[in-house]
């Protein structure tokens, strides 16, 4: 066999080594893909998308009605209240809010009793705003009129106030005077309804927060 042939050969065996070590390896390296166990799913994500873990369902809608609402009826009512605050000239003046029911009422006075059983009264005088809200329909539906809108409410005489209704006041005390100084009477008192009390004079007195 000449040095040529012989160099062949061996450039032979010497590559079907380097085959057969790449084949060995690449085997072992598939095997390895294939064996290697899937990762363990965590807690979080094996559940549904928007699904409450444990324990926490109906959390998120505590405090809501059916249609996810808040209820409103729920809620706080503020009966009566009585304030201190300084006004922009440096003087200090007490407001008073209060709801309930007009026990009794005249030209220039207005007594209302609150569910807890405090009594108030008012002196009314040509600067008291009253407004009386319509009646509601059999229903409790907001009153219509004969064109079928809604009925809104209207600036009244303290005429228009009678002994049983169901009333809002804002006022202001001096001494032991209290003058009304916003009076509403009517729909408008029931839970969640904002009343507007902020007397339409510029007051910014914040009477309208404490009674919605």
């Amino acid at each position: 066999m000449s040095v040529r042939e012989r160099l062949r050969l061996r450039k032979a065996l010497l590559a079907g080594v380097v085959a057969l070590t790449l084949t060995g390896a690449g085997t072992a390296i598939a095997w390895a893909a294939t064996d290697t166990p899937s990762p363990t799913p965590s807690p979080s994500a094996s559940g549904k998308a928007g699904e409450s873990a444990p324990g926490q369902a109906g959390k998120a809608d505590k405090g809501r009605t059916d249609q996810g609402k808040a209820d409103k009826s729920q809620r706080p009512q503020p009966l009566h209240s009585e304030s201190v605050v300084k006004k922009a000239d440096g003087t200090f003046e007490t407001q008073l809010t209060q709801q309930g029911t007009v026990a009794s009422v005249s030209e220039t006075s207005v007594t209302v009793k609150s569910e807890d059983g405090f009594s108030q009264s008012y002196v009314v005088n040509a600067e008291t705003k009253i407004t009386k809200f319509p009646a509601p329909a059999a229903d409790g539906s907001p009153a219509r009129g004969d064109d079928g809108k809604r009925l809104r409410p209207s600036e009244v005489a303290i005429g228009q106030i009678a002994a049983g209704d169901a009333v809002r006041i804002a006022g202001v005390k001096d001494g032991d005077q209290a003058t009304a100084e916003r009076i509403v009477d009517g729909s408008g008192t029931g839970p969640g309804k904002g009343l507007g009390l902020g007397l339409g004079k510029g007051h910014g007195k914040g009477h309208g927060r404490g009674l919605t």
